[in-house]
């Protein structure tokens, strides 16, 4: 096991805003290298009904991002990122998860399994408390402007 502080955060990215460089940049200062789960084009189907992006365009954009050490896949069949922590915890001793602003303990499902486990700390309202866009009301004022 290496003895790098990783910090992961997960979703579907689909598309990438503001609100998601404030996270990322804010996630990032939490540790040593900031890990990006990446949601499926399946999973965003069940959310929001289509991918906008497929995830390998998506893949490749997070990548680019300076504050980005990496991006990973993982299954999130479940609708959950436990298999992300699973994977990011195969390599490292121990991981942050940074869950933004709109995210509590309560409407954390990993945290149910994670909570009160040495090796998983959680932090909430990361990149501000505030939610500052979302990708799906992105979407929907640009589809209602056509």
């Amino acid at each position: 096991m290496r003895s790098v502080k990783p910090v992961l955060v997960t979703g579907g990215f689909d598309p990438i805003h503001a609100g998601h460089i404030a996270y990322f940049t804010a996630a990032r200062k939490l540790g040593d290298k900031l890990i990006v789960g990446l949601n499926s084009d399946k999973w965003l189907t069940r959310k929001k009904g289509k991918a906008f992006q497929t995830w390998e365009e998506r893949k490749i954009i997070l990548e680019n991002l300076k504050m980005v050490s990496s991006v990973i896949s993982f299954d999130d069949d479940d609708d959950t990122a436990n298999n992300a922590i699973y994977k990011i915890l195969s390599q490292y001793d121990r991981i942050i998860l940074a869950n933004g602003g709109d995210r509590t303990k309560e409407t954390t499902p990993e945290y149910k399994i994670y909570g009160n486990t040495p090796w998983v700390r959680f932090e909430f309202g990361v990149g501000g408390e505030d939610k500052i866009n979302s990708s799906s009301s992105i979407l929907k004022e640009w589809t209602d402007s056509v």
